[in-house]
């Protein structure tokens, strides 16, 4: 029977992200505290198989590549690339709960779960996981962490931070979203002045207490409501009904809002009827801590 290997593959949030300036390399310079959530899809490595490649099922599946530009096979081929390992009959089977491209990270969370089996499989010590993380992007590193933590550079730099309380969540994920939107939004920023930082590092020595959507800041919200279209009249809509600050979940378009877990069945009311598919979860501790 060949070897099979699953872990669950978390959602995040950005509690804050603050975009300094365009790098030399093109990248932007960026502080975000970043905190994982139970909603959460789910992986599983088969190492010998029959049927090599990426497969993927669930509610979340549609439009998520298998070919090689699937996030979780880039990360395998990057850690096989500096282990000499052979993964020409490597299974990939990703279950996708967390709704794609939504600003909450499912491809790059796939990534670092892969990188995480495969490391529970050749027995790989942690610096060559994060090495293979950062080669593929800026997430999978926080993704390899997870809980709360505070990442600098284009996101790849992580320092865990202590837990914070846990939080009720409830996400608004509108029925579409854009190509290169991350892209698009950066374009965007460019043309405004960048953040002056100071949020995230504050955000990051701020004693451990309950998070609502007062506490959250994210640079994205300067200009996503003009390049996702109909989305400023969600935002507006679910704000005057909660009655509560909402967020842009990452590069969006996703919306959340954050709090006790009082006010949870409030926000989750809030969507009824609105265009957007609404979830309810909570925040979560890491995985691999």
């Amino acid at each position: 029977m060949p070897e099979s290997l699953s872990a669950p593959s978390p959602a995040k949030l950005n509690l804050t992200l603050e975009v300094l300036s365009r790098r030399d390399d093109g990248y932007h310079e960026l502080e975000t505290v970043l905190q994982t959530l139970e909603l959460a899809g789910a992986v599983t490595v088969t190492l010998d198989s029959d049927a090599p490649g990426v497969a993927a099922t669930g509610p979340f599946a549609d439009g998520v590549p298998v070919d090689g530009t699937n996030l979780a096979l880039r990360a395998a081929a990057a850690l096989a690339a500096r282990t000499g390992r052979d993964i020409s009959r490597l299974r990939i089977e990703l279950e996708k709960r967390v709704p794609a491209a939504g600003g909450l990270g499912g491809g790059a969370s796939d990534a670092a779960t892969t990188l995480r089996l495969l490391q529970r499989a050749w027995n790989l010590p942690e610096p060559v996981l994060f090495a293979a993380a950062e080669s593929v992007g800026s997430d999978e590193s926080f993704f390899l962490a997870g809980g709360t933590a505070w990442a600098t550079g284009r996101g790849e730099r992580v320092r865990p931070l202590p837990p914070l309380p846990p939080a009720a969540v409830v996400l608004f994920v509108p029925g579409s979203t854009l190509e290169r939107k991350t892209a698009r939004l950066f374009a965007a920023l460019d043309a405004q002045p960048f953040d002056p930082g100071g949020v995230s590092a504050m955000f990051a020595r701020r004693p451990a207490t309950p998070v609502t959507g007062w506490d959250v800041y994210n640079a994205f919200e300067r200009v996503a409501f003009d390049v996702f279209p109909g989305l400023g009249k969600l935002f507006e809509a679910l704000e005057e009904r909660i009655g509560q600050p909402i967020h842009l979940a990452g590069a969006g378009p996703t919306l959340f809002w954050i709090g006790g877990e009082d006010g949870a069945e409030r926000a989750v009311d809030a969507g009824a009827g609105l265009p957007c598919t609404t979830i309810r979860t909570r925040t979560a501790p890491s995985l691999w801590r």
